[in-house]
C-alpha cells in the first residue's frame, strides 16, 4: 500500500509548477513537468538514472520502487506491465514496483532506485 505525501510544488521559469519526487537513497530531489517520465524528468536536469534501452521498457533497469505517492498512480501500460512481470527486483519497503522511464507521476512523491547519481558539480 502507498502511503500519502504532502504535496510540493516548486515553480520553475518559464513553465508550469512541477511535481517534485525525492529519490532515495540518493536524497535528491526532481521537479517533473506535468506529463513527462520520472527517467526523462530526471536526465533532463543532469541527474544519471541507470537503464539500457533508453527508456523504450525494453530492459527493467530503470524500474524503482514507489513508496508514497499523494495520489494514487496511473495504471501501467501493457508494455510496462509486461516487463514488470518479467522482473527479478520485487518491493523492499513494501512499495510498488513501476518503470521510471514510463511512469508519470500524478503528484508529488518518495521512491527507491539505488544507483541515481546526482549531477557532477565542476
Amino acid at each position: 500500500m502507498i502511503a500519502t505525501l504532502p504535496i510540493e510544488e516548486r515553480e520553475e521559469e518559464g513553465s508550469c509548477a512541477a511535481i517534485v519526487v525525492r529519490v532515495e537513497p540518493a536524497g535528491v530531489d526532481i521537479p517533473v513537468p506535468a506529463g513527462k517520465a520520472l527517467m526523462a524528468s530526471a536526465q533532463s536536469v543532469g541527474i544519471r538514472w541507470p537503464n539500457v534501452c533508453g527508456g523504450q521498457a525494453q530492459c527493467g533497469v530503470c524500474a524503482v520502487e514507489v513508496l508514497e505517492s499523494d495520489m494514487p498512480l496511473p495504471v501501467p501500460s501493457l508494455r510496462e506491465q509486461q516487463m514488470l512481470d518479467r522482473l527479478s527486483v520485487k518491493p523492499r519497503h513494501g512499495g510498488t514496483m513501476r518503470l521510471a522511464c514510463q511512469l508519470v507521476v500524478p503528484a508529488s512523491a518518495r521512491v527507491s532506485k539505488p544507483g541515481v547519481r546526482k549531477p557532477a558539480v565542476s
